[in-house]
């Protein structure tokens, strides 16, 4: 059986590689067993975040904490690659 991968990509406004190694730590622990990555080169700062499971909630709420915005901008769900 096939386990699909949800997508969910989020609009942040963190600005440096210095703000995301203050909380990267806190993605990794948050998102165990997930691939996530933020495009600094992006206009919109994409977090993408690739789960068996849903994150969107503790995600907003891990950056809301650390003072960042967080906007869902889509989520959708793909197979997994071999």
């Amino acid at each position: 059986m096939l386990k699909y991968v949800m997508i969910s990509i989020f609009k942040t406004n963190i600005q440096t590689g210095v703000e995301l190694n203050k909380i990267a730590n806190h993605l990794n622990n948050l998102l165990s067993g997930a691939t996530w990555s933020v495009d600094l080169s992006d206009s919109d700062k994409i977090l993408r975040i690739d789960s068996s499971v849903d994150k969107i909630g503790d995600a907003v709420s891990l950056l809301t904490k650390f003072g960042y915005d967080c906007e869902n901008l889509q989520n959708f769900y793909a197979p997994p690659v071999w």
